[in-house]
């Protein structure tokens, strides 16, 4: 111990100091590498006693302990023997690895195996009661038996042990998230963020949480650095295109599916989803391309039939229409909604038989009885229709809730003018102006010409006056309701500006905006407004392909591996 000089053996406590290492004995040089290894957790002690733990090593309590340090002395001596060029870091790492207990309980873990898993974590548990890291596998471990209540058990352990460690909170916030304790799981995940947490999907767990809790405006946030990331991360991109829809910014809604299709161009029920989007703004005629290509790729998709066929029937391409109606019809025999429109498209004896199949699938649907009510009054002659609709136990309370209702109201008015009673339908007509400021059902009427010249000729409505306007639909909600639809600007090649009709006293320049699509002006005595384009594009008929499709579109398997083994033993 001379060369100590001033030092003492270390049984004295005396602190050695790292740079006069090289002046302690053999024996303490062993012991002071091995505890420094040891606290840094880059070994794992196998030889101890059963009932041994970690403190231990931090102690000068007895020669028993320099015998344990000489025995790993012998196997760093034998591996460096076999290996002279391995590094003294490489030799304390196999030693972490080579640990029996928890290499069974990762290799059972990587095999699924929980149970055996369970085993072995709780056996090193008995032998290392401090462990954080066997805590944190043990607790993912119950996480993957659905045993969320130990889970949390041991999690909650591991944080009072070390709560500046990011690996308990983010796997607690992964389980909250999980359980729908969605609070809870942005409290945790963003607190592993605090602890430097660098797991990959740690950004797209908070952002999940955020919308399921419909936060949208901080789930974008979260997805926003997820895609600076990634930017083509397949489920971040899904949630935001849903959460743009459901925003209406459709723009960037069409942009996320847009960077979908480029990921891969034959996904149908992103297809179909595209079509949607631009029904929603109006270009039906690219919606039709979208729903035949998802069509093509997927022809028993019921859902991307429907889209399809319904914008035909706005498209006024009946035949098309009806087309699928009857493919639907064969996929789904118990679809109403394809027999409802059907029923509209088809001539009277057959509407008539297809709207008495809608109400045998829906007896409480009011809507179809009175497409039955009053499409008989087509062929009254027709003795065998075996249906008395007196006999319905609402009959005489129908009348009165079409005058309340605006989609019965609507369909009422289109089968009178069907039947030429075009008193009765412009009763209607002016019933459905009264119920709301909004005047784009209107559109649904407009094919039946006949019933606009009668209107004009009411009105005595005689010449096409204003800039734009070439036919009697539009010269009658002009005039008689002060409305220029926009789409009138396409027959001229000139900007223009024209005086209102005398009794509107108004005068309008019309301009597009920048951020809503106006479809029409509405004109009063006082003021001018413009109105956005409502979506009246897909009647009875709303849900989208998120909603449809949800476990399809948000695939179980994406959104419950977020939290992988590996995020938790690489760190």
């Amino acid at each position: 111990f001379k060369k100590l000089k001033q030092k003492n053996c270390p049984k004295c406590r005396e602190i050695i100091q790292d740079n006069d290492i090289k002046y302690l004995p053999q024996n303490a040089i062993y012991k002071h590498l091995y505890s420094q290894f040891f606290e840094a957790g880059h070994i794992l002690p196998s030889i101890e006693k059963e009932d041994s733990t970690n403190n231990q090593y931090h102690s000068d309590s007895g020669d028993s302990e320099i015998d344990l340090m000489l025995t790993k002395k012998k196997r760093i001596l034998k591996a460096i023997k076999l290996n002279p060029n391995i590094s003294l870091k490489s030799i304390f790492q196999i030693g972490r690895k080579q640990h029996p207990t928890y290499l069974s309980a990762i290799k059972e873990l990587k095999e699924k195996n929980y149970k055996n898993a369970e085993h072995w974590c709780k056996l090193f548990l008995k032998t290392f009661p401090k462990s954080y890291s066997i805590r944190c596998i043990l607790a993912y471990t119950y996480r993957c038996l659905n045993n969320y209540e130990q889970a949390h058990f041991y999690l909650n352990e591991a944080i009072e042990l070390k709560g500046k460690k990011p690996n308990a909170w983010y796997i607690r916030g992964e389980i909250h998230l999980r359980q729908g304790n969605y609070n809870d799981a942005v409290r945790d995940l963003i607190a592993s963020i605090k602890y430097n947490a660098k797991i990959a999907n740690l950004y797209m767990m908070i952002g999940i949480s955020y919308y399921n809790n419909n936060n949208n405006k901080d789930a974008l946030k979260y997805f926003d650095i997820v895609l600076q990331n990634d930017p083509n991360n397949h489920l971040c991109l899904k949630y935001c295109a849903y959460i743009y829809e459901k925003k209406k910014i459709f723009s960037n809604t069409l942009k996320m599916l847009g960077k979908l299709l480029s990921i891969n161009e034959e996904d149908s029920l992103i297809l179909c989803y595209y079509g949607e989007t631009l029904s929603k703004i109006g270009k039906y005629g690219d919606a039709i391309t979208y729903f035949t290509k998802a069509n093509n790729i997927d022809p028993e998709n019921v859902h991307n039939l429907t889209r399809r066929a319904i914008i035909y029937y706005i498209l006024q391409e009946y035949d098309k229409a009806l087309l699928d109606f009857n493919n639907i019809i064969q996929l789904d025999t118990s679809n109403s909604l394809a027999y409802n429109y059907k029923g509209l498209i088809e001539d009277n004896i057959s509407s008539i038989l297809t709207f008495k199949k809608c109400i045998e699938l829906d007896p409480n649907n009011d809507l179809e009885k009175m497409y039955l009510k009053d499409s008989s009054n087509y062929l009254p002659q027709i003795s065998n229709i075996d249906y008395n609709l007196k006999c319905l136990p609402n009959y005489h309370n129908l009348t009165a809730k079409i005058n309340d209702n605006e989609s019965l109201l609507l369909t009422r008015c289109e089968i009178y003018i069907e039947l030429k009673k075009y008193e009765d339908a412009a009763l209607d007509l002016n019933r459905l102006f009264g119920l709301n400021d909004d005047v784009s059902f209107v559109y649904l009427l407009q094919k039946y010409s006949d019933f606009w010249l009668y209107l004009c000729r009411q009105y005595i409505i005689k010449k096409y006056t204003q800039p734009g306007i070439t036919n009697d639909f539009d010269l009658y909600m002009y005039n008689a309701k002060g409305v220029y639809f926009m789409s009138n600007l396409m027959n001229l090649n000139y900007n223009c500006q024209f005086q209102g009709s005398t009794n509107l006293n108004s005068y309008i320049i019309f301009k597009a905006g920048d951020n809503a699509q106006i479809e029409y002006v509405q004109i009063t005595k006082d003021y001018h407004k413009e109105l956005p384009k409502m979506d009246h594009s897909l009647p009875l008929y709303t849900n989208n392909i998120p909603e449809t499709f949800k476990k399809k579109y948000f695939l179980r398997k994406e959104t419950e591996n977020l939290l992988e083994l590996k995020d938790i033993i690489d760190y």
